[in-house]
């Protein structure tokens, strides 16, 4: 029904008019027309873990759709396991000049080249102690120039979510390459340990790095450098940077399908190196119940999406949530964390005739 007639009364508008109306119809109730009810109950097989917080489900929405968290409890309720707002910074912010979102509808992927906008730190704050069932569930992404503003905002926001994911890698936003130097991260971190001493789960979002490149070594030296100084988790990687003479920076970051081979391939790497004592959470190009699962036994303990959304619409999560139960019971598999090897044989169709309408 979304695909029938939803998406395309949203998709004649310009990109970012289209996103303020479907964060409209999430805050005003209309999505759940295009939601079953059922997708609000998760399988006890898909329970798992990252960093410590207990999700009921590996599927969790990608920092970048709800920026200022103004939808993340109706986020949480169309089949979502968890959910990361932001990203926030400390003081408000209009982001880059527009046009800086563009569709590419026959990659199904997106460019994006906001920089940050944020109604900063203090109204963001005051819209996460409002929520209700979802907080225990609920990350908030992070960023800054400077280490002061992302310790300042760190230190607001962790008391009142279940973990903070530090975005150290859009490639929109001037600055933050800086962080991307070991011994700079390595002190942001261990400054922000030390500001914290119940630790609240920190993950870092790192960069995607080429199989065959220079940036490989030292982006996989980045990864050893985050354990090492107390990140809790990884996420494996933001958006890929591209030129795009359509918008206003003439280049931007891509996201959706075409990143999935790529995520997999830095999924497996990243976690043959840190071993299980460190989450990994995949992010880009994942958009169906097989996705999911060859992250999982790339070595990922939950995965985050976007893009995939925006085409497929609001009870993507749920459906997804469902044809991964059935791809477990199909290969005899009782937990998430036990997944390995090739998806078996599944017809999508199952979760849609389940879960859409």
């Amino acid at each position: 029904m979304y695909k029938q007639f939803l998406r395309p009364l949203l998709f004649m508008f310009d990109e970012e008019l289209s996103h303020r109306w479907a964060i409209y119809a999430l805050r005003t109730g209309l999505v759940s027309n295009f939601v079953n009810a059922s997708a609000r109950n998760f399988p006890s097989e898909l329970a798992t873990k990252v960093a410590g917080v207990q999700l009921p489900s590996p599927i969790g929405l990608a920092a970048g759709f709800d920026k200022d968290c103004l939808v993340l409890e109706p986020m949480g309720n169309i089949g979502f396991g968890f959910v990361c707002g932001g990203t926030v910074t400390l003081a408000a912010r209009d982001g880059n000049p527009k046009p800086r979102l563009i569709r590419k509808p026959a990659q199904s992927a997106l460019v994006n080249a906001f920089g940050f906008p944020s109604d900063g730190l203090g109204i963001v704050t005051k819209r996460i102690g409002r929520l209700r069932e979802i907080r225990n569930r609920t990350f908030i992404s992070i960023s800054g120039n400077i280490e002061d503003e992302i310790l300042e905002c760190y230190r607001r926001l962790s008391p009142v979510v279940a973990g903070i994911e530090l975005n150290i890698s859009s490639p929109n936003s001037a600055g933050l390459r800086g962080f991307q130097e070991p011994a700079r991260l390595r002190g942001l971190l261990e400054l922000i340990r030390n500001s914290n001493p119940t630790r609240t789960p920190l993950l870092v979002k790192l960069p995607p790095w080429a199989q065959d490149s220079d940036d490989r070594k030292r982006f996989l030296s980045l990864v050893e450098t985050a354990v090492s100084a107390g990140a809790d988790g990884l996420v494996i990687a933001n958006t890929k940077p591209v030129d795009e003479v359509q918008l206003a920076k003439g280049f931007g970051g891509l996201s959706g399908q075409p990143l999935k081979d790529d995520t997999e391939r830095m999924t497996a790497e990243v976690a043959a190196l840190v071993g299980k004592n460190t989450n990994v959470v995949s992010c880009g190009g994942i958009g169906s119940p097989q996705d999911v699962w060859r992250m999982l036994a790339a070595g990922a303990s939950a995965v985050q999406l976007y893009t995939a959304m925006i085409y497929e619409g609001p009870s993507l999560p749920g459906r997804l949530n469902a044809g991964l139960s059935n791809m477990m019971e199909l290969a005899g598999i009782r937990h998430v964390s036990d997944i390995q090897g090739p998806p078996p044989n599944f017809d999508n169709r199952v979760g849609d005739s389940i879960l859409s309408r």
